[in-house]
């Protein structure tokens, strides 16, 4: 389903810029300010190594065939990575409201819980799907799109928030984290609901990919940092960093069920272009004999259809004139 070059591009930008967003957390860090002791070296060979391997993916997946996969798609993982999703997503919305607010203006914030509760109710019913093997948006599109609609709440919500601060570079890798996601979920959502299924496909799989590539480069060297007890150098609340990085997991095991995934069988198409449909008759009059033996069957009679002929009686009849 998904090609080995594919597979290849993802795990070799990984492979450059996690060890290089380690250094820097383990190395170059102070936490006092939150800044890197070289400046942007190491920062723009992270940023430049995702950039480019975002650009390969998103080129190799346009002239790479993306089969339409046969749904719903019956994975064990991605159903317990969905459901820890959707309890995170509805966890931190509610830590949000009673707790510690994720973002400082009171009406966004509670926007922003809002739709997380939404969208984690809506991961918890894809976590079922998943595990009995049943597309619930195919018959009802609406409820997918809440899981997106959080992902356009929260960038609004990393762009108040990260209007104050100076750390530009924990800021791009946020914003870039949540973008992906959001259009992640957008084509997730495109894709059980049967609407343009083949570039759904492909949607999913290029931006799952670097989804995952952004979320696993801010979510661990916060879990390092965590470790370490240092402080956190941006303001995007911890909770949601989890959000991320299950959320990550959820899209990683997706597409690997994707990638196995047998694909939709299309119709054969005849030498004209056409579809062609393997009970289809090309003659018409076995069409009329099986009406004619409904007919038999249904009244006990004998019914007999003749091919119409032109009228022994040439006056005041239109079919000759033909």
């Amino acid at each position: 389903m998904i090609t080995k070059r594919i597979w290849r591009i993802f795990w070799i930008t990984l492979v450059i810029a996690l060890p290089v967003r380690l250094y820097q957390t383990l190395f170059l860090l102070e936490a006092d300010t939150g800044f890197y002791t070289d400046g942007y070296l190491t920062t723009a060979i992270v940023f430049i190594a995702l950039m480019v391997g975002c650009l390969l993916l998103y080129a190799d997946t346009a002239r790479s065939p993306v089969p339409v996969p046969e749904l719903p798609l019956q994975s064990l993982p991605a159903a317990v990575t969905a459901m820890f999703t959707g309890f995170l997503f509805c966890g931190q919305s509610l830590f949000s409201l009673l707790g510690v607010p994720s973002v400082e203006n009171t009406v966004m914030n509670g926007i922003l819980a809002a739709a997380g509760i939404l969208a984690g109710i809506i991961l918890l019913v894809q976590a079922y799907g998943h595990a009995v093997g049943k597309n619930f948006w195919r018959d009802h599109p609406l409820p997918a799109l809440l899981p997106p609609l959080w992902g356009c709440v929260c960038l609004v919500a990393l762009f108040i928030t990260y209007s104050g601060s100076v750390n530009i570079a924990e800021n791009v890798y946020d914003t870039f984290s949540v973008v992906f996601l959001l259009l992640f979920f957008f084509a997730y959502a495109k894709l059980h609901a049967g609407i343009e299924p083949e570039r759904s496909a492909r949607d999913a799989v290029r931006f799952g990919l670097m989804a995952i590539q952004f979320a696993v480069v801010t979510v661990v060297p916060e879990l390092v940092l965590r470790v370490m007890g240092v402080s956190p150098v941006t303001s995007y609340p911890f909770g949601m960093y989890l959000m991320n990085g299950v959320a990550a997991l959820f899209v990683f095991f997706f597409l690997l069920a994707l990638h196995r995934a047998k694909p939709v069988s299309l119709p054969a198409q005849d030498e004209d272009g056409g579809e062609s449909d393997e009970g289809e008759e090309d003659d018409p009059g076995d069409e009329t004999q099986d009406f004619a033996d409904r007919l038999n069957e249904a009244y006990g009679a004998t019914e007999t259809f003749l091919p119409r002929e032109k009228s022994p009686f040439p006056k005041n009849n239109s079919e000759n004139d033909r």
